[in-house]
């Protein structure tokens, strides 16, 4: 497994998919990014935001090409959401995340970005281990993460603080190794 410095020289800077295609983040993202992070519908499940202006700026200027990237639609170049991989170097794992804007929900999308994301973080970083948090009452992103592969490996009751809704709500933490991985990718040709 890669330590520290070799999860940094195996990190590409652009990723494809059938659909997609990853970037990096710019500031020059800024309009369509804030499009989302500014949206309660959105950010509800979100552990950040509804995002002001300056929320959004100020992650722009801290997104790190080859672990934060821009989604956007290959056939028209749109950029529809963004997200990463976000090792642990010191245990060769890393935490997933992503939002897609919501008007390019419940196309397959999620779960195509959350697919590119777990290959890249085993087949490129060499990470052993991701994970990935969310709502329990968000059922688009569990079932991405199910669609992948990723199994089911808490229910933490009232953990989550809903920002949007003001409420804390049961939160769910979803898992796949390397070798989960492998199995799942074999299963799917």
């Amino acid at each position: 497994m890669l330590q520290g410095m070799d999860i940094i020289m195996n990190v590409k800077e652009t990723l494809e998919t059938t659909r997609l295609h990853l970037r990096p983040l710019t500031p020059g993202d800024y309009d369509t990014v804030h499009s989302w992070a500014s949206n309660p519908e959105n950010t509800r499940y979100m552990a950040w935001g509804p995002n002001s202006e300056d929320d959004t700026k100020a992650f722009l200027s801290v997104a790190r090409s080859g672990f934060d990237f821009a989604v956007l639609l290959k056939d028209t170049g749109t950029v529809i959401g963004s997200g990463g991989v976000y090792p642990d170097s010191d245990n060769d794992t890393g935490e997933l995340g992503w939002i897609l804007h919501k008007d390019y929900w419940k196309h397959g999308y999620g779960t195509e970005l959350c697919g590119e994301l777990i290959r890249y973080g085993f087949m490129d970083l060499e990470l052993r281990r991701l994970q990935a948090p969310c709502a329990a009452v968000n059922y688009g992103s569990y079932r991405v993460m199910e669609r992948n592969g990723m199994r089911r490996e808490a229910l933490h009751k009232k953990a989550f603080w809903a920002r949007v809704d003001r409420k804390w709500v049961d939160e769910l933490k979803y898992a796949i190794l390397v070798e989960e991985f492998l199995e799942h990718d074999n299963n799917q040709k």
